[in-house]
């Protein structure tokens, strides 16, 4: 039910949240209230999933060089119900108010595995109530303006890639546990153990989403952008240009002060993170727990 405000539960299994979110019945402004004469038969709400919204960029077109000719969807009005938080941005890398950015995904069962293209970027998001605070955990529904992002100038992201991300309304559905990370790379000696990442056509499936990275090798010594941005190139193999190197970035936290030494050669059993798309794939740690 979208507008539905906090349930006095909190942190529950996802199972347990989902069955125990069709018993809660409250007012927008938090207080118990009557229960909606029709409510909704899936918990998750009868709005669409972001998986059904967001597909394979069949406008791809790495032959051009801006965004001229580009056929990328226009912004259209869509209604999401049933995502779940993984990340809320609040780090400040470049000290210029660079937070606010929300990364949701379709809320799954983590035994069906990761399912593709069922996350996204939200922008800017207003919320109801207006004081509603959000955490990691928290089941939203969405209602905004779907764009498929071409870039912030007029020679865009280039090849016709898109950001997938929303802007719009935001209320509480339910809250529960934290999401469990889809592992989309496993650890191996093959290179082609990397090709779910590999590439715009590959990666944008994943894009939004808590990702897991396993048996991971920094391929060069982290280093910033000198406007606080910092990221580290992860060895992938070959295949690929330098642009579509997957990199791990401070968007969510402070990593240079306060993760692992990302130095060229240093191992890690595991990375975990949100991956994110500007003008190059990166992997977005949250906090150092998220390094194995």
């Amino acid at each position: 039910m979208i507008g539905q405000a906090l349930c006095p539960f909190r942190r529950l299994a996802l199972a347990g949240a989902l069955s125990a979110a069709a018993a809660c019945n409250v007012t927008s402004d938090g207080s118990t209230g009557d229960p909606p004469s029709e409510p909704d038969a899936d918990v998750l709400g009868t709005g669409a999933r972001v998986s059904e919204v967001v597909g394979p960029a069949t406008w791809f077109d790495e032959n051009k060089m801006g965004t001229a000719g580009c056929s990328a969807p226009l912004d259209r009005q869509v209604r999401l119900t049933g995502q779940i938080i993984v990340a809320v941005d609040r780090f400040d890398e470049t000290n210029d108010g660079a937070v606010g950015n929300i990364y949701v995904q379709d809320v799954t069962d983590p035994a069906d595995g990761a399912v593709p293209y069922s996350g996204l970027t939200v922008f800017s998001p207003s919320f109801t109530p207006p004081d509603l605070r959000v955490f990691e955990g928290d089941v939203v529904d969405t209602f905004g303006n779907l764009i498929e992002f071409l870039g912030p100038n007029s020679d865009g992201f280039g090849g016709c890639r898109t950001l997938p991300e929303i802007g719009g309304a935001m209320s509480l559905r339910f809250d529960a546990a934290p999401a469990t990370p889809a592992t989309i790379v496993t650890a191996g000696a093959d290179s082609a153990r990397w090709d779910p990442v590999k590439g715009y056509p590959n990666a944008r499936q994943w894009i939004g989403m808590l990702v897991r990275f396993e048996g991971v090798t920094i391929a060069s010594d982290g280093a910033g952008d000198g406007k606080g941005r910092y990221t580290a190139a992860i060895d992938v193999g070959g295949g690929i240009s330098g642009d579509d190197v997957v990199k791990i970035s401070n968007e969510l936290f402070d990593l240079e002060g306060e993760g692992p030494a990302l130095t060229q050669g240093a191992q890690f059993a595991a990375v975990t993170g949100v991956l994110t798309y500007f003008y190059g794939f990166k992997i977005a740690p949250r906090s150092a727990a998220d390094f194995e």
